[in-house]
């Protein structure tokens, strides 16, 4: 089975789109209108269903058993009607809590169309022959209608975007183009193997390891001292930092006569961040001297910035995008 979920601000044209989108890929569409001509076979009469139907769901009779009774009834037989339809159809589901109902079915694509008020203005003024202050007012009425449904039956906040694969501003996209990315976004899904960013990201940077060639912001190629500093190029080369190798000696001691008697090259610098970084592979204890040489040169340039990368941090650094450490 198949299941897309349409929630929709009033006046985005979300109905319009669910619509469209169920024509273009022959699915069943799923709306007030087809709920209600099959909720009787659930035992739910049309006054029942009229009732309930993503209308205030608070009323002033709430607290009455006759009323509890019957929204209970309507709650489950919907919830039934959909999962059996669900199992034997191919379905465009308009609100109704859709994308709560099937948040943890994995190939449904759940879908928000919002839009500027202004537009949704616009539409409701046309399509109900309002003025602005009626259609203001009905629109209102109808969103806070919809959240407090989601709220109160399913305990979600209908404004939540974590709940949806794709939200589509209408006073942006047109009615057409917003059908066309909700098809081929469900499309792309259906017929694309589920891949976590991390997972796409660890395979490009092991191919990046193995073939491509090292160059510094400026273009050149640098013979490195260590493979451990090639490595860690290709790393920054991967996520497009750019950077230097060596590009400046700090003198750190002189003798009386002012020559440099000692002196400290950090091993990379980053243009963008201003920072130099340092990538040591030796075991922790025996690099103190290294230590000493940065302490020093943060006495004497307090403002350059410098980091430094132990062998422990860098080996967990490479194993974490499974490059073999040489």
């Amino acid at each position: 089975m198949a299941v897309i979920t349409i929630s929709r601000q009033f006046g985005s044209a979300g109905e319009i789109i669910a619509q469209m989108v169920a024509e273009k890929l022959g699915y069943l569409l799923v709306n007030k209108k087809m709920i209600g001509e099959h909720l009787l076979r659930y035992g739910i009469e049309e006054p029942v269903s009229a009732l309930f139907d993503e209308r205030k769901i608070r009323m002033q009779n709430e607290n009455d058993y006759v009323y509890n009774v019957d929204y209970l009834r309507y709650l489950e037989a919907l919830h039934d009607f959909m999962f059996d339809l669900a199992i034997r159809e191919n379905l465009v589901i308009l609100g109704r809590g859709g994308q709560i109902l099937f948040k943890d079915f994995s190939p449904a694509l759940h879908v928000k169309i919002i839009a500027p008020l202004k537009n949704r203005l616009q539409r409701v003024q046309k399509l109900y022959n309002l003025d602005e202050a009626a259609a203001a007012r009905l629109i209102s009425e109808q969103d806070h209608d919809r959240e407090e449904y989601l709220r109160h039956v399913f305990g979600y906040d209908w404004f939540d975007l974590e709940l949806y694969h794709l939200v589509i501003n209408t006073g942006i996209v047109g009615i057409e183009e917003a059908t066309a990315l909700v098809v081929k976004a469900f499309l792309l899904q259906e017929n694309t193997d589920p891949v976590s960013l991390k997972d796409v990201e660890e395979q490009l940077l092991a191919e990046n390891i193995s073939c491509s060639p090292v160059l510094d912001a400026a273009g050149t190629s640098p013979v490195f001292a260590h493979p451990s500093e090639e490595e860690f190029a290709r790393v920054l080369d991967f996520y497009r930092i750019q950077w230097l190798y060596e590009p400046r000696t700090f003198p750190l001691e002189w003798d009386s006569e002012g020559n440099v008697t000692e002196a400290f090259s950090p091993d990379f610098y980053l243009p963008e961040q201003d920072l130099y970084v340092e990538i040591t592979t030796q075991k922790q204890k025996l690099v103190w001297k290294k230590n000493k040489k940065i302490r020093r040169l943060k006495e004497l340039y307090p403002d350059i910035n410098i980091k430094i990368i132990y062998g422990r941090d860098y080996k967990s650094l490479l194993l974490k995008y499974g490059i073999e450490h040489k």
